[in-house]
């Protein structure tokens, strides 16, 4: 099977620090999505037509994930070609020891606070993944403004991200409203423009100077030379 030129979907976020240069501006991000776990990632590949079965490649991969943990847990980094290096890191205790002596009486398991995993990126001539390097591989389409918004539940605050599609954003929807000057057939359902449209709008539709023959259903105009109830003549 062919690779799949599946777009990476960016989203808009509008920069709120009043403190910030760039304050009021907007910027992209990835959109967040669901990591794919390993007998996806096993399936996908199988997809490729490169490789065995998908039984087959879910055992290789399950081996190379616990090959990989075992060797990092022995301080061994990992680099798989073409991808990067997976290195061990240990995170201190807070405040760690007064000396040599105290951190051997203290032990290194109470020392040793945790071990993290640092990825590398490949970055040799070649197979360069980092930055305007991957950039290039990648193909992007618009997705979502987000902004996040904070709630009480139970008393307790919780934040969460809403998202409005950025073609929504960009083009008013016909259901809310027209356009400042409204258009010739005046707007939708609630809609029409600031000067209403020639032939009104639709259900409650028109605008401030109304149209010229009504609506449907208390369509036409508002202030002046609005249309009537009823249907269209």
């Amino acid at each position: 099977m062919a690779r799949q030129e599946i777009p990476m979907v960016i989203n808009l976020r509008q920069n709120k620090n009043a403190q910030s240069n760039g304050y009021g501006h907007y910027y992209p991000e990835a959109d967040s999505k669901e990591p794919l776990a390993l007998k996806g990632f096993c399936r996908h590949m199988t997809e490729h037509g490169k490789l065995a079965d998908y039984q087959m490649v879910v055992l290789v991969v399950q081996q190379v994930v616990d090959c990989m943990k075992e060797l990092i847990c022995q301080g061994q980094p990992v680099k798989l070609e073409g991808l990067g290096t997976f290195s061990p890191s240990v995170e201190s205790r807070k405040g760690g020891a007064l000396s040599v002596a105290k951190a051997m009486e203290m032990g290194l398991e109470t020392l040793v606070e945790g071990v993290h995993i640092i990825f590398t990126p490949e970055n040799t001539k070649g197979e360069k993944l980092t930055s305007r390097s991957l950039k290039d591989d990648c193909i992007f389409t618009a997705g979502y403004v987000v902004e996040s918004v904070k709630t009480t539940v139970d008393g307790k605050e919780k934040r969460f991200q809403n998202k409005t599609p950025i073609s929504f954003v960009l083009s008013p929807a016909a259901d809310n409203g027209g356009s400042s000057t409204g258009s010739d057939t005046g707007g939708g359902e609630n809609g029409g423009g600031t000067n209403g449209g020639s032939t009104g709008g639709g259900e409650n539709g028109g605008g401030t100077n109304g149209g010229g023959t009504g609506g449907d259903n208390n369509g036409g105009g508002g202030d002046g030379n609005g249309g009537g109830n009823g249907d269209d003549y």
